[in-house]
């Protein structure tokens, strides 16, 4: 997909009227974000998940920051058929991607490899055990809730691929694969056997914003 650069018109309507749009199946929606993954990731993920139709807003950020709601991105504006109403939101990420950040990724590279080992072995490991044995209970299919794909599922498969992402070259294994957390990983082969998710993750620009995160954080 090509990004446009004009970021749409914000209705003013009531947030019932808004609500009430929103109910719609025939949305299309518009994400401004940088062209990397961070907090844009399950944003894009969601997106391509649901087969929506929607594209990338190019961002221009010192103009347009004024222009967003929170003055944060990412934004995604959701365009109705009713009325072409737009609703505005915006995804904040959170926990074990931020302590990876915090640990790993924000640590000087010449640190990183020790940092990341004892990342894996002082946090990595305990969540891993946690949810090994939470997917079990609750019938190791899968799914994190029920026998469909919630936003857990697309959460913990984000979080994962992020961290298999930014390994340090020449450290440790990240302790995350199908034969050392197996309930882990059939979540994420269940997420990636959705046809529109796969074909979003085989894109061009997927690969890209791979390729400007390792770029971005020296990886």
């Amino acid at each position: 997909m090509s990004p446009t650069n004009v970021l749409p018109t914000v209705t003013r309507a009531s947030s019932e009227v808004l609500a009430e749009a929103a109910k719609g199946t025939d949305s299309t929606f518009q994400l401004l974000y940088f062209p990397l993954h961070g907090r844009g990731e399950l944003v894009r993920n969601l997106l391509a998940y649901s087969g929506a139709q929607w594209e990338e807003l190019a961002i221009d950020w010192p103009v347009q920051k004024s222009k967003t709601p929170f003055q944060v991105v990412p934004v995604v504006y959701e365009h109705t058929a009713s009325e072409n109403l737009v609703n505005q939101y915006y995804h904040n990420a959170e926990g074990l991607i931020q302590a990876f950040a915090l640990r790993v990724v924000g640590a000087a590279p010449e640190a990183r490899i020790d940092e990341a080992s004892r990342f894996y072995i002082e946090v990595l490991s305990k969540f891993v055990a946690i949810h090994e044995e939470r997917l079990k209970q609750s019938g190791d299919n899968g799914h994190y809730v029920g026998n469909t794909t919630t936003l857990a599922d697309l959460k913990i498969v984000q979080t994962l691929d992020r961290i298999l992402l930014l390994s340090p070259k020449g450290g440790a294994p990240v302790p995350v694969s199908k034969e050392l957390t197996p309930a882990l990983w059939k979540v994420k082969e269940t997420v990636e056997g959705n046809a529109s998710y796969a074909a979003w993750k085989k894109s061009q620009r997927s690969l890209d914003l791979n390729a400007n995160t390792k770029a971005r954080f020296q990886f």
